[in-house]
């Protein structure tokens, strides 16, 4: 290259002009290495050119010089060769200066300039200052020149001045000081004023205060070095120019800066003469003006810890020297002790050094390596206290991703990780690791250090938390960390308990922390995906669900609030995972009034206030993810910690002792830097100038702004002192955080009410009526939950909700100390009272039911309804529309044909529609429909209607043909009806009008739509576009179930949107598994699942669905789209049959839900497809209409057609065979029923047709218990005892045996013949027996033919006992047991052979129905029990010392129960009364024994597709006694039974009753009967959908006098509930008064009836319903126990007159105050024995006027009526099954039913009692059963339908002429 050099220094100018034009292609060839490199000794001859005495080559080389340094330069040798250019440009530049030669200074800028736009970091800044100092010179070109330069660069850099400026305003401001101050001083030149305005202009600033308001921080500490009377003038230049009144101020304000920047600048003399300066210009010594500014010149001094740790070291033992107490600080111990009180306010500091945009990121660099700098300085002992504000500043650290400051953060985190004591780090390990694994890509090795130190190194003593850590990926730097983990973890890789593995889940999935939240719900999603068998078990297994299901429900569903939208998709994935299972399958939590009356706090003084508080606003802080929020939190925290006076060192006893003792460690740990931190509210809101109201105002337009300025501004209107304090402490708090301003809101209005003035009260309702007023718009039906309408509204609400609370509260107060007065209530004449009563009386109740139904919150809009109806005395009939438009929308259809009951006038066709469409009749409604658009042909909604009916009846064709039937004549509805047609299209998979539609359609309108985007997106494979359709569709869904989950009643609130979630699961999975679509998903471990798998797995999540048409069609016709868009040409066939099954199921669920006309059309589809079982549903949907010769004649052609050769089917072993042999049974049996109900055959035909089912599938349980049953008809129809006993006989084997058979193979049907084979065989010894005993010893043909049958039956019961499951027979445990005195020998020894077989299989729960029988007072009975106890302590050797141990603790227990007391005694103690029975307890060898719960005790039966050999009759965990509490409780009642406390091996308390006196083997019959009645009720659909149950209890005999009962908590009787309801309003009647009113027993009716109407109902008005207003304070909870209290209080009503039950006085009659449920309790009246009394009972169950007015405004129509009449019809469905299991119970030999005259009906060596009225009882309740009405007073009749059975027991209930007959202690005026 140095040949080339001659051309630049040659003579000729064009030469060197082209020379220099190409210098950038040749430095682009070179390389330059080394400092005596050719190119480096070229470019030293190419920098001459910089001073060419040529202007032009001299500009064009300026204009080069760019290209020479962006060349190819090595790093090592960049840093010479820059060095090289810029000193020799900046020589140049001094010559020139100096010589005063301008042009030449002009081409040394450009280069410069040049050079600048190539450059960065400090080379940068060196051109930046030498463009800014030639700005400033005198020449008029070079300024010109230096200015233009500069606005170039920046825009060459993409920036405005002013950010170039920012980027080095410290040095800038640097070199302005000393231009200033120089050019000050010379007064030739330019002035200091002129300089600053040249550079505020330049650098784009406004004016002279916009530029030193950004830079004073940076110009006063160097001019303040300065310590010149020039400078002092200078800064009275900037003071001047910022306004201030002189220099004094802006020093004053700024100390912060100059101090902090002087002690890292300025050593020795220079730094004193500098302070003095600041000393005399201040007019301050040094300490004071240090102190004016403490906390801010210790953050500014710490900022540069890291890079100038001496001298900032040094300044800060200046500080120390200045405080208040002075101190000398020489050792860095010393140094953090003395830090330490102002460390929060460090941490704040920094936070937003590290928010704020404006910091250029240097400095976020600078601040973070100094937060490095002081948690070494700190140490252990003071970082741990503030971790959790370390880590919210570490976090924000995280967000930053610009180049260096991951690495920066990584090491800030590594820091902190060490500067944390264990004890304290452990709690913190899983939210440090969660937020670290954002950094694992990037930095893998440095994220493995930190979480290696962690986990491995630390192992020992974190090992504790490491179960938390589920998320590590599986990355060979952390292969270390997760060995250690899967040693020390039980977390999901060891787990293979799918339960253990959900529980493990939940904990993170509930943590405050959303990083944690996050991965837990990704690892619970794919959880929930690849264990679907599992979870199904769980689910469907049992007859309910396993509790982990429905606690991992209501965690999802509270989960729905979540506000990160990442975390709401998640959550929506889990819950389409899990499925849309049945509500009725769940157990989900319920109200609780004592925690809720814990949560309400009537006044700020209550301590449970400031501890709730406190703890939110501590939640507050660890959630808080922005360091401004959680400053704030540290604020309200602050303020409140002294408002309470709380604190550790508080005098113990006081108040603020107590509470800070209340609060849990972790929270002390949090709240003690705080006891003593310094944090200030910066400013007051000044609220004059407010617009009112605020809502929809110009501040108030958002939800959040109104809230928090509406909250902010009613403080400022609190005037009582405390609560003024607490709420101003908040101030900030309110600002930040939307969740604490909603729990204040309330308590704010409630002070501004009692103590603001008229004017604020006023202002408060205009607030409240205008956000009514706006809601109550009809637009707002149309938002979406998160709209700002519904939640303003929400907040209105809750303001009511605690305001009602409050005030009833205080009723209850002011009466209880008032007691029992005459007169009005003294609540009345409270001054506060009356406040909020006025206040609430003012707000219009019909507006705010309007608003809340179109809120869509309909339980709170029945509520104000109701109030409305009732406080005004309005005629409900004028208002049934609204009524009935809130139950249908509420999908209450009983709701809705209560409505249609109570309607007088003649119903409207758009009332009947809502009636038709709630209630399932379609085909009815179309028709109504069709009607109406005659009508109003140009109304859209009917038209809307229509088509929609036609959409849920599946019949999408008929919609498509309507559609554009309908938009031919209007084309203008288009946008409206586009939807149905987008609908019908994909549902008909016709995918070119699919398109078509979807391209009309301007925006997605709903579900339908957007469920055929996503349809559309596979059929093209367009993946981004499904997704993203799926994401939105998603998330549409959330927007319901999180307004939802806000209430109790959220899942089946949010039923319907959780069906969607399953189907787009479905979808998703289907195509994955299908079609291999899509290709790539966003979550990698989501996999595609074998066809058989995936079909298996969508079997069982239908059957798990709500059994209804309109939850499982759209499922089906979703599943059919799927396989018409997925099938291919090879499985055409496959496709085509899963199709037509498809099909077939849709008809099946039609015919169920009475869409015929639905079904028959899915049967036409599924013709074509060749199945077996279609010509089966065509029978059952002919059967549904009533043709049943037809129904017959069609299964008989398919029998003959399918399964024509049947002797080749049943050899047929391969799995097709085994498959159409099971249908070729089904259709048999099926043709068998049929048969046999039409009785079309004769009973022989019939009972080979039940064989044949047998032959056809041996494994079946159906086939033989229907044989079975068959048999039993024949035998108890056309055989009596007259007939040849051996025909008696075989038809007695013949029944046994086959109910036997059909146990081996399934339970279905246990409750029926169970019970039944064992009557009939025990009755059958019985028989031989008695016979035996009339022939006196002879042996007649007859008795040895019965010995014989006797013998056989043995042997079958004999080989049922081993080769059935345990738990089978263990389901008529009681039965046998009833029967252990057996007289025959053969069947005592097989009997007893049976217990001890159960005893031995499950001695925990055996032994504790084994007691009243060892107890007994009867010999026998205590002899055969002991037997039974030796057979079993034979067959297991470890039974001996359980039996021995049980036996004392029912010893013990009966002692209790027995014991005398004192009449004036309360309680007794465990430890000096029974002594030896807790010391049994504490025996460390007594046996463990099972705590006597229902659950404990019952069977849990399999599901169908479960093996009977491994199920596990009792799942869950069992609980054990441990122990008793020490206080024993005497009840006041005439027997003085005993309230007990048992300790349970799981922590809890369980509270029983040891009742004394009275026989309580009867209640325990009634609970399993009760039992089985629910259990009967939860497989029927109708039944489970309704949830109808019966509420029961443990009862457990220990003897014929004895026996414990489990303790119903939360329970309180009719009478008390009313009685004191009575009080308050001062109307009760005493005893005396009563019975003053009560008439004679002979009197006429018509003076019983006058008594009752103007005596008795006068003075007890229906109350009943203030009880559920009061104690289900939340709308949706009181719907729901409203619904509970009617259905429940329906099904024991039904149940209750099957079996006679009477003697259903207040007492006996509990209502349940968690969930409304009504219980039931003391059934010793029964089988109609109240009728025998002396005031014979009239009515058939309890139903008076308080419990009817308690159902609401429907009474005992609609939701009660239609409870009835579906117990009623599950009850006369089985029948059978009840009566098998009740006749045992009624004959039961152990039990006295009825008591006898004169001693013991029987012998007491037999041990069995004759029961002679059994089977009168038995033949009662058949009647009562089947519908046939009977009393003293009426004769037998025709048996009644099931609705007109329910109307008359309704009206026998409710009649007047009854009730008034019924006795006064029986209470019917209550």
């Amino acid at each position: 290259m140095l040949p080339f050099l001659k051309f630049l220094s040659g003579e000729s100018i064009e030469v060197k002009t082209k020379m220099v034009e190409n210098l950038g292609k040749i430095f682009s060839h070179m390389t330059f290495k080394g400092s005596k490199n050719a190119a480096i000794t070229f470019l030293t001859s190419c920098l001459d050119l910089i001073e060419d005495p040529e202007y032009n080559i001299r500009r064009t080389f300026s204009q080069m010089i760019g290209q020479v340094i962006s060349g190819d330069i090595t790093e090592c040798s960049k840093s010479t060769t820059d060095q090289l250019i810029f000193n020799r440009v900046k020589e140049a530049y001094s010559r020139a200066r100096a010589d005063g030669d301008a042009q030449l200074q002009e081409t040394i800028l450009l280069t410069s300039g040049n050079l600048g736009k190539v450059s960065e970091g400090d080379r940068l800044l060196v051109v930046v200052i030498n463009l800014l100092e030639s700005m400033l010179s005198q020449a008029p070109l070079v300024a010109a020149t230096a200015y233009l330069l500069l606005q170039e660069l920046a825009k060459s850099k993409d920036m405005k001045m002013q950010t170039l400026f920012m980027r080095f305003r410290q040095p800038v401001c640097q070199f302005l000081a000393n231009a200033m101050h120089d050019a000050q001083e010379d007064s030739r030149g330019k002035g200091a004023q002129h300089i600053l305005q040249e550079v505020t202009n330049v650098l784009d600033f406004p004016d002279l205060k916009s530029f030193i308001q950004v830079s004073k921080k940076y110009l006063l500490p160097y001019l303040v070095s300065k310590a010149t009377q020039t400078a002092s003038n200078i800064i009275k230049i900037l003071a001047t120019a910022m306004g201030a009144k002189n220099r004094k101020l802006i020093l004053i304000n700024n100390t912060q800066y100059i101090f902090s920047c002087l002690v890292r600048s300025c050593h020795g003399a220079e730094l004193e003469k500098a302070l003095h300066f600041l000393q005399k210009e201040t007019d301050f010594e040094l300490g004071s003006l240090l102190r004016l500014r403490f906390q801010q010149v210790h953050n500014e001094l710490l900022l540069y810890l890291c890079a100038n740790y001496q001298q900032v070291f040094q300044g800060l033992r200046m500080l120390a020297s200045h405080d208040k107490e002075p101190r000398e600080i020489n050792t860095s111990n010393e140094m953090a002790d003395f830090l330490q009180p102002r460390l929060l306010g460090f941490l704040a500091y920094f936070d937003v050094q590290l928010a704020d945009n404006h910091v250029p990121i240097e400095d976020k660099k600078l601040a973070l390596e100094s937060l490095i700098s002081i948690m070494r300085l700190m140490g252990v002992k003071h970082i741990t206290p503030v971790r959790l504000k370390v880590i919210t500043t570490l976090r924000r650290s995280l967000e930053l991703t610009e180049e260096g400051f991951p690495e920066i953060s990584c090491r800030a985190w590594n820091c902190f990780v060490r500067s944390v004591d264990y004890p304290s780090l452990g709690p913190l390990l899983s939210q440090i690791i969660a937020a670290l694994l954002s950094l694992i890509q990037t930095l893998p090795r440095q994220i493995a250090d930190i979480f290696n130190f962690l986990i491995v190194e630390n192992r020992k003593v974190l090992h504790g938390h490491f179960h938390e850590i589920y998320f590590l990926p599986e990355i060979p730097e952390l292969s270390d960390a997760n060995m250690v983990l899967k040693q020390y973890t039980e977390g999901p890789s060891s787990q293979s308990d799918v339960r253990s593995q959900i529980t493990h889940f939940l904990k993170g999935v509930t943590h405050e922390n959303l990083d944690i939240r996050l991965h837990a719900l990704s690892k619970l999603r794919l959880l929930l995906q690849q264990h679907q068998s599992a979870i199904h078990k769980l689910i469907i297994g049992n007859e309910t669900a396993d509790p982990i299901i429905s606690q991992l429900v209501s965690v999802l569903l509270t989960g729905c609030r979540e506000s990160d939208q990442r975390a709401q998709l998640l959550y929506a994935e889990c819950l389409g995972e899990l499925g849309a299972i049945d509500p009725g399958r769940l157990d989900l939590a319920a109200n609780n009034p004592k925690q809720d009356s814990a949560h309400f706090h009537a006044s700020v003084d209550d301590d449970n206030f400031a501890f709730d508080l406190i703890n939110d606003v501590t939640r507050a802080f660890l959630a808080a993810t922005e360091p401004d929020v959680q400053n704030c939190s540290a604020l309200a925290l602050q303020e409140l910690l002294q408002i309470y006076n709380i604190g550790v060192d508080k005098e113990p006893g006081s108040s603020g002792h107590k509470l800070w003792r209340r609060f849990p460690e972790q929270t002390q740990e949090i709240l003690l830097p705080l006891l003593s931190s310094r944090y200030v509210l910066q400013s007051n809101q000044d609220w004059s100038k407010l617009e009112k109201p605020i809502y929809m105002s110009k501040k108030g337009s958002k939800f959040k702004d109104w809230v928090t300025i509406w909250t902010g501004y009613l403080t400022s209107k609190v005037t009582e002192d405390k609560a003024r304090k607490v709420f101003l402490s908040c101030a900030a708090q309110i600002k930040q955080d939307i969740h604490i301003t909603l729990y204040l809101l309330p308590h704010v209005v409630l002070y501004v009410l009692l103590d603001g003035t008229e004017d604020d009260r006023t202002e408060l309702y205009t607030e409240i009526l205008e956000v009514i007023s706006q809601v109550k718009k009809p637009e707002t039906r149309h938002g979406s939950a998160s709209d700002f309408r519904h939640m303003s509204a929400q907040t209105v609400y809750s303001i009511f909700d605690y305001l009602n609370k409050w005030r009833q509260r205080r009723a209850q107060v002011i009466a209880a100390k008032a007691g029992n007065t005459k007169g009005d209530p003294a609540y009345l004449s409270d001054a506060s009272y009356q406040a909020v009563s006025q206040f609430l009386g003012g707000i219009p109740l019909e507006g705010l039911s309007e608003a809340s139904f179109n809120c869509k919150g309909y339980t709170r809009a029945l509520m104000y309804f109701e109030h409305y109806i009732t406080s005004t005395k309005q005629d409900l009939q004028e208002h049934l529309d609204f009524l009935q438009q809130l139950y249908a929308s509420m999908g209450e259809a009983d709701g809705v044909q209560g409505v249609a009951a109570l309607r007088h006038s003649q119903a409207t066709l758009h009332e009947e529609i809502l009636v038709h469409e709630c209630t399932g009749q379609l085909t009815y409604a179309l028709a109504c429909y069709e009607r109406a658009i005659q009508l109003e042909a140009s109304n859209i909604s009917l038209h809307q209607g229509l088509l929609r009916n036609y959409m849920d009846l599946g019949q999408q064709s008929t919609a498509l043909v309507q559609v554009s039937g309908i938009l031919a004549e209007r084309p203008g509805w288009v946008d409206e009806l586009n939807s149905y047609r987008v609908e019908a299209a994909w549902k008909l998979g016709s995918w070119s009008k699919l398109e078509t539609f979807c391209t009309q359609e301007k925006q997605r309108t709903g579900w339908s739509v957007g469920l055929g985007r996503v349809l559309l997106a596979a059929k093209h494979r367009d993946e981004e576009e499904f997704f993203q359709q799926l994401k939105s569709l998603r998330g549409e869904q959330m927007g319901p179930l999180s307004a939802a989950s806000m209430e109790s009643g959220s899942y089946q609130r949010g039923y319907e949107n959780i069906t969607r979630l399953h189907m787009l699961n479905e979808l998703e999975q289907g195509l994955k598994s299908l079609a291999g679509f899509p290709s790539v998903t966003p979550d990698s471990t989501f996999t595609a699942t074998p066809r058989p798998e995936l079909l298996r797995q969508w079997e069982a999540r239908l059957s798990m669905a709500q059994c209804s048409f309109r939850t499982q069609e759209p499922i089906l016709t979703l599943r059919k789209t799927l396989f018409l868009l997925t099938q291919d040409k090879d499985d055409h066939p496959m496709m085509d049959l899963e199709t037509g099954r498809i099909w077939l199921r849709i008809a099946k669920v039609a015919r169920k839900a009475g869409h015929l006309q639905t079904s028959y059309s899915a049967m036409l589809q599924a013709s074509n497809c060749n199945l077996t079982l279609l010509c089966q549903e065509k029978a059952k949907l002919l059967w549904t209409k009533g043709d049943h010769d037809q129904a017959l004649a069609t299964l008989e052609a398919g029998i003959a057609e399918n399964f024509g050769n049947a002797s080749v089917l049943k050899v047929d072993q391969s799995p097709e065979g085994k498959t159409k042999r099971s249908e070729y049974a089904r259709a048999l049996l099926l043709f068998g029923n049929y048969s046999e109900e039409t009785s079309s055959m004769e009973s022989n035909a019939i009972m080979k047709q039940y064989k044949d089912v047998i032959e056809a599938n041996m494994e079946w349980e159906d086939g033989h218990f229907y044989l079975a049953r068959y048999y039993d008809k024949i035998m108890t129809t056309l055989i009596d005892e007259r007939d040849r006993p051996e025909k008696q006989g075989e038809f007695t084997i013949y029944v046994v045996r086959y109910f036997g058979q059909s146990l081996r193979y399934g339970s279905q049907y246990i409750y029926q013949s169970m019970p039944r084979l064992l009557s009939l065989w025990l009755d059958y010894g019985s028989m031989v027996v008695d016979a035996e005993k009339k022939e006196k010893g002879k042996s007649s043909q007859k008795l040895q033919t019965q010995r014989t049958i006797l013998d056989r039956l043995n042997k079958i019961i004999s080989n049922l006992r081993q080769q059935l499951a345990p738990y089978q027979l263990f389901t008529t445990l009681p039965q046998l047991i009833s029967r252990i005195c057996h007289a025959h020998p053969g069947v005592s020894a097989e009997l007893q052979e049976i217990i001890a077989a159960l005893l031995v299989a499950f001695p925990q729960q055996a032994m504790w129905m084994m007691m009243a029988v060892s107890k007994s007072s009867y010999h026998m009975r205590v002899k055969r029990c002991q037997e039974i106890f030796a057979k079993a302590k034979d067959k297991n050797r470890d039974l001996p010392k359980f039996i021995l141990d049980a036996t004392k603790l029912t010893e013990k227990l009966l002692e209790l129960c027995e014991k005398e007391v004192p009449k004036m005694m309360s309680t007794l103690s465990m430890t000096q009364h029974f002594r030896p029975l807790r010391r049994l307890l504490e025996d460390s060898q007594f046996s463990s024994i099972l705590m006597p719960l229902q659950d404990a005790m019952t069977v849990t039966l399999p599901s169908g597709n479960e093996s009977l050999e491994n199920h596990d009759p009792f799942p869950g965990q069992q609980i054990y006694i441990d122990g008793f509490e020490d206080t024993i409780e005497i009840l006041a009642s005439l027997q003085k039974p005993k309230k007990i406390t048992m300790k349970g091996s799981n922590g809890r308390l369980y509270v029983m009753m040891c009742k004394p006196k009275d026989d309580l083997r009867k209640d325990c019959r009634l609970m399993e009967f009760n039992g089985i009645v629910n259990k009967f009720l939860r497989r029927d659909p109708d039944s489970r959908r309704r949830q109808l149950h019966i509420r029961t209890y443990t009862v457990v005999p220990l003897n014929e006098e004895c026996g414990l009962i489990e303790w119903v908590n939360n329970t309180s009787g009719l009478r008390y509930i009313l009685i004191k309801l009575y009080r308050e309003k001062c109307l009760y009647m005493s005893g005396k008064e009563l019975q003053a009113c009560m008439p004679t027993l002979h009197s006429s009716i018509d003076t019983k009836l006058a008594i009752y109407r103007t005596k008795l109902l006068v003075r007890h008005p229906p109350v009943f319903s203030e009880w559920f207003l009061r104690t289900f304070t939340d709308p949706t909870s009181w719907y729901s126990a409203r619904l509970s209290y009617t259905r429940t209080t329906a099904v024991m009503s039904m149940v209750g007159y099957i079996l006679g039950l009477g003697d259903r006085h207040g007492e006996n009659i509990l209502f349940d105050s968690t969930n409304g449920d009504c219980v039931h309790v003391d059934f010793n009246c029964l089988f109609n024995k109240g009728e025998t009394f002396e005031w014979p009972e009239r009515v058939p169950f309890r139903l008076t006027p308080n419990m009817v007015e308690a159902m609401g405004p429907l009474g005992y129509e609609g939701l009660f009526r239609q409870a009835c009449e579906v117990t009623l019809r599950v009850m006369r469905n089985q029948m059978d099954s009840l009566m098998s299991v009740l006749k045992p119970f009624v004959y039961d030999p152990l039990v006295e039913w009825s008591k006898p005259a004169r001693g013991r009906s029987n012998p007491a060596d037999s041990g069995e009692i004759t029961n002679e009225q059994a089977m009168t009882h038995v033949l009662n309740i058949e009647h009562r059963l089947k519908g046939i009405l009977k009393s003293k007073t009426k004769p037998r009749g025709l048996p009644l339908s099931i609705d007109g059975h329910v109307n008359y027991l309704i009206k026998e209930s409710t009649d007047e002429k009854n009730l008034c007959q019924m006795y006064i202690g029986w209470a019917a005026y209550l």
